[in-house]
């Protein structure tokens, strides 16, 4: 049978279809194993694990019911939901720390302003317990002289002399831990400032609407995984997120949390990106999600999907040089 008459033969079975009693109700089509496209009022139970669309009298399609997974299908959906929830503490818990970081600062000065503040403060402390050190220092040498006197004139050290030294020495140690402590409050203060500089600049640039992790998207049920230890891990994630601003548009980031503007067209892929941290190593996920609509199922299954994984999973690669 030629493509001409192949044509006709189904436009006339779907005339008969259509116009008869029996099944005007329902109408379901779905694809076998070979390709080729039925359709009738049942299901048979061999393809009932099958997906197929539910149709109205006009012949449009009011429903699509998804196929069975399989069981990798169903661990790897497993691991999107809760993925899913790990994406959301993430979310909230960044959304949190934005929002204090907004009502208290309006501008960067006013950052730099506080900052400031604390660090003169600090730096009172620093040069009043210095102070203090030379004080103490010198107490510790009175007493140590007296104890050498006792010794050079072959007397025993007196109890009272032990304990001054030891009260002094333990004085003296506390005062340089209490200034150690006030250096590394300053250094906290510095690395903070830095942070939340950064942050406050990408809250001015980012999207002004509440981001959220796509629950009514579907997802593609294809999982980009990379790998780092702590010391490569800054780096690669840097590369993760590049290759995800690449293709997609990103609307929200954080340090473990990268989403990208939802889909609407069924030719629309949103990608996310997450940290995971677990014991010593550190996981990198790239999640593919699409609309949910029979086009966006397409997308989501398409092999471009699959590219988009198998180059994302290629970062990986230099990490083995």
């Amino acid at each position: 049978m030629n493509i001409k008459n192949a044509t006709i033969f189904l436009l006339l079975s779907l005339i008969f279809v259509f116009s008869t009693p029996t099944i005007a109700g329902k109408l379901y089509r779905w694809v076998d194993e070979n390709g080729k496209v039925s359709f009738s009022d049942k299901v048979p139970p061999k393809y009932s694990r099958k997906e197929r669309e539910e149709l109205n009298e006009s012949g449009r399609t009011i429903a699509t019911k998804d196929a069975a997974k399989t069981p990798e299908q169903i661990k790897i959906f497993q691991r999107i939901t809760q993925l899913r929830t790990v994406q959301q503490g993430l979310l909230d818990k960044q959304r949190e720390k934005d929002s204090a970081l907004l009502k208290t600062f309006q501008t960067e000065a006013d950052i730099d302003a506080l900052a400031k503040s604390k660090s003169e403060m600090i730096k009172s402390h620093i040069i009043i317990a210095s102070g203090q050190s030379e004080t103490l220092k010198k107490q510790l040498i009175v007493h140590q002289k007296v104890a050498a006197n006792f010794e050079r004139s072959g007397k025993k050290i007196s109890p009272k002399t032990l304990d001054n030294i030891a009260s002094a020495q333990a004085q003296f140690d506390k005062n340089q831990y209490e200034i150690s402590q006030f250096k590394l409050q300053k250094e906290q203060l510095n690395e903070k400032l830095t942070k939340d500089k950064a942050r406050f600049r990408v809250l001015r640039r980012q999207s002004k609407d509440a981001p959220n992790i796509q629950q009514d998207a579907i997802s593609s049920l294809m999982l980009g995984e990379l790998s780092c230890s702590t010391h490569h891990c800054a780096s690669l994630w840097k590369k993760a997120g590049d290759f995800v601003e690449q293709h997609s548009l990103v609307i929200f980031t954080s340090d473990n949390l990268i989403l990208s503007k939802p889909p609407k067209l069924s030719k629309d892929r949103s990608l996310s990106l997450t940290k995971l941290k677990q014991d010593h190593q550190t996981r990198l996920i790239l999640d593919i999600r699409c609309a949910d609509s029979k086009g966006g199922k397409a997308t989501c299954k398409s092999n471009g999907s699959q590219q988009l994984v198998d180059k994302f999973e290629q970062l990986q690669q230099p990490m083995h040089h």
